[in-house]
């Protein structure tokens, strides 16, 4: 059982700024008190999102906060993150202009060691698809640009582990949710070209 008085905020949807949040992870015991007020159920979030998660005269927007108990919980934030955002993995067809990304705001809960971040390489999932790719050209049945690998491994394996396809278009669509729209649409190009053949 975690201390509330501990935890800045409960794990969910808030409609916060910049500012707002980062009163609270100072504990500013007002700053907390004026974000719980602020929070969302997910439907309402989600709709808000999908309202385009423009900033509100205050410059609030969208933060999803997110319990961190371990270091293997920031590995699994992604899979975390469907309960509150079922879709994430799609396109963000919400976004037009004046949209702000989603904010997810990891919240350490306790104290554990934070490990030394190794090199991509070394991190055995990574190193597979790695090695998929040299005798193949493919991942997981995908051909990937040797250009295009970094921002493919990652999501390929978010993807397996939502249970979702994969694809060139589903892993163009995952990656678009943090690329601006003129490069997920250039990788979405040449997945798809790499693709047409196989």
């Amino acid at each position: 059982m975690t201390d509330s008085s501990i935890v800045p905020l409960e794990e969910g949807w808030y409609l916060l700024s910049a500012a707002e949040l980062e009163r609270v992870l100072r504990g500013d015991v007002e700053a907390k008190s004026v974000a719980i007020a602020q929070r969302l159920r997910i439907e309402d979030a989600l709709g808000r999102r999908n309202a385009g998660n423009l900033p509100d005269e205050k410059d609030r927007s969208l933060r999803l906060v997110l319990h961190v108990r371990a270091p293997d919980d920031l590995k699994n934030l992604p899979q975390r993150r469907l309960a509150f955002e079922p879709d994430f993995h799609d396109a963000p067809v919400w976004r037009r202009e004046g949209s702000r990304p989603v904010n997810v705001v990891p919240v350490r809960v306790n104290e554990f060691e934070v490990p030394g971040l190794d090199a991509w390489w070394e991190d055995d999932d990574l190193q597979r698809l790695e090695q998929e790719w040299a005798s193949t050209g493919s991942v997981r049945g995908v051909r990937v640009p040797a250009a295009y690998r970094g921002f493919v491994y990652k999501t390929v394996l978010e993807l397996e582990r939502a249970g979702r396809p994969i694809t060139a278009a589903t892993v163009a669509q995952s990656v678009a949710r943090w690329l601006p729209p003129n490069q997920s649409d250039e990788l979405l190009r040449v997945l798809l070209e790499a693709n047409s053949s196989a």
